[in-house]
């Protein structure tokens, strides 16, 4: 079996510090893992403005009417070609 390690919680369990250790290492007593980036866990992304969503929608029709309209033209070419002749 294949197994991922997420994260780790590590307690000192015996410790002897100094009244001037204790002063300078005050948020050693509790360890946190706030900085942890689980896999798929990426802020969300700020939404789109109006004007970049328009300008995406409307270029996106664009080429989409243009792809047709060559599509029409080539296969009209084709449709030419592919007829017989008889002169």
């Amino acid at each position: 079996d294949n197994h991922d390690i997420i994260s780790l919680k590590l307690f000192q369990l015996t410790v002897e510090r100094t009244p001037e250790e204790e002063k300078r290492d005050r948020e050693v007593f509790l360890p946190v893992v706030d900085n942890l980036r689980l896999p798929g866990m990426e802020a969300p992304l700020e939404p789109m403005s109006g004007l970049a969503l328009f300008l995406i929608v409307f270029f996106s029709l664009v080429a989409i009417v243009f792809a047709i309209v060559i599509g029409i033209i080539i296969y009209n070419k084709w449709q030419e070609q592919s007829r017989k002749h008889f002169y």
